[in-house]
């Protein structure tokens, strides 16, 4: 992640906020190619000189725009991924996955139309490119971590592993529901897939406390 700015007098600071929260704005509601400078600097109440102060150019305020929407996404996220809310397993453990995947959904649905340009850079812009692999890994490290301090010995092979297909898979099925997806047909209500993610999550990291019964044999009488 890019390195905090720092400013010697407070309404610098205020300017730059300002032109930041603007610009997520502007591009979340006209995409990066339609975003014009002068419309994020009358966004932010601030005349187009101003802006250029700040930044070089377009691309340079939409680098900070997903460098610090990325950082609070990642800090958003992790501030529910701690030891101890899962430390217990069972019913605690599952509570805390559903707790976590209701943070995630709800910071993707909030966000969906600035994630939207974000992604689509990402596979064109490389330093975008680059602020998104750096986001995932990040937080792929931090989950590994959290996988090695609560998870029993030997449900989980390889950590890393097992955090990158977790945080892959719960950031796909939460831009699913955002919209962020193209989808037909019955696409199911949030709460059915929530409750899948969370299952599926609980059943693979505490097989101990999951149950094994009862669950194939419905599954089996609706196909007949």
């Amino acid at each position: 992640m890019a390195l905090q700015r720092e400013f010697k007098q407070k309404r610098a600071a205020a300017t730059f906020d300002s032109l930041v929260a603007a610009a997520a704005r502007v591009f979340a509601r006209r995409g990066f190619e339609a975003a014009q400078t002068p419309e994020i600097a009358a966004e932010a109440g601030v005349s187009t000189g101003a802006l250029y102060r700040y930044f070089k150019d377009k691309r340079a305020v939409f680098v900070e725009v997903v460098t610090q929407h990325l950082q609070l996404s990642h800090e958003e996220v992790m501030a529910k991924l701690t030891p101890e809310r899962f430390t217990a397993g069972g019913a605690d453990a599952k509570a805390a996955i559903e707790l976590v995947i209701d943070v995630l959904f709800e910071r993707v649905r909030r966000d969906a139309d600035l994630e939207r340009v974000y992604v689509a850079m990402s596979y064109s812009d490389p330093e975008v490119r680059q602020l998104r692999a750096e986001y995932e890994t990040r937080g792929c490290v931090a989950l590994a971590r959290l996988i090695d301090l609560v998870i029993a010995p030997g449900v989980v092979a390889d950590s890393m592993a097992a955090a990158r297909v977790i945080g892959i898979a719960a950031v796909e099925v939460a831009a699913d529901r955002a919209g962020l997806r193209p989808r037909a047909g019955d696409v199911g209500s949030d709460a059915a897939v929530k409750a899948a993610l969370r299952e599926m999550l609980h059943r693979y990291l505490f097989p101990a406390s999951a149950p094994t019964t009862a669950a194939p044999a419905k599954r089996r009488r609706a196909k007949r």
